[in-house]
């Protein structure tokens, strides 16, 4: 059992717990620990081989113990326990969005629903509403939150895929014969939602990838083997699919498996009667076909192809020209990591600058900061900044919007800051008007900077509250805000589309990874991808700027 499976399964006890009705307190250890483990770089196995699981913050002896039995025997006895007293199909209950464990729990006692199929039907027959503390709205939100899930079943995010792939793609690029390997397909295009993984092998004995992958840690099943194709399933239910060629085909193969359909469809015709053989790249094919070449992330027919025979298409952002990262938190609210922390790891991450911005008092679940804790910690970050060379850490603060638009701090102490993201933490289910009218507020707010994670969406469990995203972004234009890409990979917030539509209005758009602990900073690269798949330049993003152009663009909010 290594790192991530612990924390499933630590994470998985906490839900079981809740369902059950027991302590808040006694799950939200086991999810304080779930959530270490994810972000732990040292092994798992090696700090407990070292007698060192006490380390992990948040694990006292009962959760120790538990990681010992588990590291031991693979399983956990108190995980099996619980498993008997909650059905699989409760705790799958928990996919359909904003349906919380409690009051899933509380409808499993009450009416000893255990499927999602059964929650289904309850809900279309009016059922849920009868019960204690449920209404029509809560059940009208079930309802339409189960078909969503059937609208996305299969689908994984690309912050699952992506590492995994790579991972995939390390294992056969080992394996015997095996000349070349890439991820390919939407994962490879950046697609925030994919369907499966697909990797391209270039080697000359295809029988020794087809053992190399049955030898893959995480492989789960083998569903389909014929020439040049082996697919399957692989831990935790993602499809996979590996095509292997022989070498001289590579870059062809790497291209078409890369897709788009719609780009491939609008290429193919060109390609016919073409011997593409001698040709060493991706970029040669296309120079070949006199086009310049497209990077994956454009491939999806939108205009790629006409701009491309022309030589037009734009120099696409790279994560090496950010200089900082604009949205990150600290031990001083929710995060996990102090000050000087963040500032070290975001060095190593080759940033010049960062900006602390912690939660505001309206969000007491994450210790969010009133005026005068804002304020003392705009002093440590000056002290700090006193004993450090060649990097800034930016004082600053992500300002919750209240449901009539104004923010939760005083315009005075907001002056104090460098940086104002304004974002939302509540009040989802306005009508489209008044959500609409409570962004444009904050945006006309002479204090903010930035919009924080637009619409409020979490990928494939919860969508975005309804607003006229057009109004937003032409008074965003009007008053020179910037706009968040939020690169946690479970928002990616704002799409692709929008930041593509904000770029065509002259808004600057910033790359932020909402770091809530040193590893996370590197989500960033999920930001980016989405930035690239915007259409986005270097010139687009808030945060490619020096420190010194940062700054002084930031003070004419003032």
């Amino acid at each position: 059992m290594d790192n991530k499976q612990a924390a499933i399964l630590l994470d998985e006890i906490a839900d079981m717990l809740e369902i059950l009705g027991e302590n808040q307190f006694k799950s939200r250890a086991y999810r304080k620990v779930a959530r270490e483990l994810f972000r732990l770089e040292t092994d798992l196995r090696q700090l407990w081989r070292e007698g060192r699981l006490q380390d992990i913050p948040g694990v006292g002896a009962a959760i120790q113990g538990k990681l010992e039995e588990m590291l031991q025997t693979g399983d956990l006895q108190y995980y099996q326990e619980l498993s008997k007293k909650v059905p699989s199909g409760v705790v799958e209950m928990l996919r359909v969005p904003g349906l919380g464990p409690r009051t899933i729990g509380h409808i499993y006692r009450e009416t000893g629903i255990d499927t999602l199929e059964k929650l289904y039907k309850a809900a279309q027959a009016r059922e849920l509403r009868q019960l204690r503390g449920l209404g029509a709205k809560t059940e009208y939100n079930i309802k339409k939150g189960v078909e969503m899930l059937e609208s996305i079943a299969d689908k994984v995010s690309l912050g699952l895929a992506l590492p995994l792939a790579e991972e995939l793609r390390e294992h056969l690029s080992a394996g015997p014969g095996v000349e070349k390997a890439a991820v390919t397909g939407s994962v490879r295009r950046g697609k925030p939602v994919v369907g499966d993984i697909d990797i391209l092998v270039a080697a000359h004995e295809e029988q020794l990838v087809r053992q190399s992958v049955k030898r893959y840690r995480w492989l789960q099943r083998v569903t389909e083997e014929k020439a040049g194709y082996v697919a399957g399933r692989l831990q935790p239910g993602i499809d996979f699919e590996v095509i292997i060629v022989e070498p001289d085909d590579f870059h062809l193969a790497l291209l078409l498996s890369t897709g788009s359909g719609a780009h491939r469809e609008k290429l193919l015709p060109r390609m016919e009667g073409v011997d593409f053989t001698a040709i060493g790249s991706e970029a040669g094919i296309y120079e070949h076909l006199s086009l310049q070449y497209i990077p994956p992330e454009l491939r999806e027919d939108r205009g790629e192809l006409e701009l491309a025979r022309e030589g037009k298409l734009p120099q696409l952002v790279e994560f090496k020209d950010l200089q900082g990262d604009l949205h990150l938190h600290t031990d001083w609210s929710d995060g996990a990591n102090s000050i000087a922390e963040m500032a070290d790891a975001a060095r190593k991450m080759g940033y010049t600058y960062m900006a602390i911005t912690e939660h505001s008092k309206s969000l007491t679940v994450s210790r969010g900061l009133d005026e005068e804790r804002l304020l003392t910690q705009i002093q440590e970050i000056k002290a700090l900044n006193e004993t450090l060379t060649g990097f800034k850490v930016l004082s600053g603060i992500e300002v919750d919007i209240l449901a009539d638009g104004s923010l939760d701090l005083s315009d005075e102490v907001l002056q104090q800051a460098d940086v104002v993201i304004a974002s939302i933490h509540s009040y989802f289910r306005l009508s489209r008007s008044e959500q609409t009218r409570r962004i444009i507020k904050a945006i006309r707010h002479p204090q903010v900077d930035i919009i924080g994670h637009l619409t409020g969406r979490l990928l494939l469990r919860r969508p975005g509250y309804e607003v006229d995203v057009e109004a937003v972004l032409a008074e965003a234009a009007r008053c020179g805000k910037a706009l968040e890409i939020n690169a946690h990979p479970d928002r990616l917030d704002v799409s692709e589309e929008v930041a593509r539509r904000a770029r065509e209005l002259g808004i600057k758009m910033v790359i932020n990874s909402d770091a809530h602990h040193c590893a996370d900073l590197s989500l960033v690269k999920y930001g980016v991808l989405t930035a690239r798949r915007g259409w986005l330049q270097k010139e687009d993003v808030l945060n490619t700027m020096e420190l010194d152009e940062l700054q002084a663009y930031l003070k004419r909010r003032s």
